[in-house]
């Protein structure tokens, strides 16, 4: 590699560093400057009761549940697809999951433990990411009755421990928000 080469490629290294780093300086004002109304404006409604339904079946799985002998205690796919709106709610529910992870950067404002809970949500997030990714390409091969109920009910128990580590946090963190915000949720 020759010099000119190689000072032309530490210039494009240095220009996509500097570029990241007001990248990131500008999402942080942006973060900085949202109020409370406008995040809880964000959220689009999705069917709680049928989310809390779906993650239950996964977060706290039953004996018959597991049991292939019992086929009927097990949700369906026609009832998962139901409960959480099909792949629209999947789809609201990754929007949600950006907006959930917005909450918790406003709880920093005053609480800078908040970081901690922003992080897992940004996993949980990713989970819901990835699961309504692999339901898109399940969708697109023809396979989407055999993969949706496994990563449905995957992203649906994420997003509903989201909005869970959301509410406690304003829990501790600010009491007299967590009415707006169980209501938006």
């Amino acid at each position: 590699m020759t010099p000119a080469m190689l000072l032309l490629v530490l210039v494009l290294v240095l220009c996509g560093l500097l570029w990241l780093a007001w990248r990131a300086k500008k999402l942080q004002t942006e973060r900085d400057s949202v109020n409370w109304p406008d995040l809880l404006a964000k959220l689009s409604p999705v069917g709680r009761v049928g989310i809390e339904e779906v993650a239950a079946v996964f977060l706290l799985p039953s004996r018959e549940q597991l049991d292939s002998r019992h086929i009927m205690s097990r949700l369906e796919s026609r009832d998962i697809w139901d409960f959480i709106g099909g792949i629209e709610g999947l789809k609201t529910m990754r929007r949600n999951a950006d907006v959930l992870i917005e909450l918790a950067c406003y709880v920093q404002r005053w609480n800078p433990e908040a970081s901690i809970v922003a992080e897992q949500l940004r996993l949980d997030a990713n989970q819901i990411k990835t699961s309504l990714s692999k339901i898109l390409s399940s969708e697109r091969r023809g396979t989407l009755s055999t993969w949706f109920p496994i990563y449905a009910t995957r992203a649906t128990a994420a997003y509903y421990l989201m909005t869970q580590r959301v509410c406690v946090l304003y829990e501790i963190s600010h009491e007299g928000l967590l009415a707006q915000l169980k209501a938006a949720i």
